[in-house]
């Protein structure tokens, strides 16, 4: 899919872009950026597309178009009947604000239903409970860390010791590596940097800390 409607600067609330591996994804509120910066970091996520398609609805005689807030392209890692594995139709809106006007809405939203059902999507509506959870204070956090610049001995010392054991914790690697109250958070700041570049894998959902498990991508 393609972004269909351009998102323009507006004062009412905070917009802008996020960049993810060379393409520039928009967002018109901190909800929408704070779902584009989880879903980009999936391991599963293959394509995040603003405004991608619009729908045609019929409200009180009258025929309008509906355009989504994202498009989630989805690897399904060859089980396209698992329904958890399908592509999403996000519409991105405060709780508050989706519950207040979901029946004028529901002509839309179900539209946009129909549409998935067709095409062999979901649609589904992200509002706080689904956007801000420990995943994304995880990412947030590690995120800090991605352009960091490291030594190239201590990133190949960390892999390879990584790469051997399989699975390990951070606390096992600063105490092997950085041991010493000077040397710990260097160290600490070097597993997260390849946390978030993604050639150390952890379990996304989890409370981030030294406890934490990681293992070679």
């Amino acid at each position: 899919m393609q972004q269909v409607r351009v998102i323009k600067p507006t004062r009412r609330s905070m917009s802008g872009y996020y960049c993810h591996e060379g393409n520039s994804i928009p967002y018109e509120s901190s909800l929408e950026r704070d779902f584009v910066v989880f879903q980009t970091f999936r391991s599963n996520v293959l394509d995040v597309v603003a405004q991608p398609i619009s729908i045609p609805f019929k409200k009180n005689g009258r025929t309008y178009n509906y355009t989504p807030d994202y498009f989630v392209q989805l690897d399904n890692d060859g089980d396209r009947f698992n329904p958890h594995t399908k592509s999403l139709i996000v519409e991105v809106k405060p709780r508050d604000e989706w519950t207040r006007h979901w029946r004028d809405w529901s002509d839309k939203w179900k539209a946009a239903k129909e549409y998935c059902k067709e095409h062999d999507y979901r649609f589904k509506i992200y509002d706080e409970s689904r956007i801000r959870h420990q995943g994304l204070a995880n990412v947030e956090h590690i995120m800090r860390y991605e352009r960091l610049n490291c030594s190239s001995n201590d990133i190949r010392a960390i892999l390879e010791q990584v790469e051997m054991m399989g699975t390990t914790t951070i606390e096992y690697l600063l105490e092997m590596f950085f041991m010493g109250d000077i040397y710990r958070p260097q160290g600490r700041r070097i597993i997260y940097h390849l946390m978030a570049t993604k050639r150390l894998g952890f379990h996304l959902w989890d409370e981030l800390n030294e406890k934490t498990e990681v293992w070679y991508v």
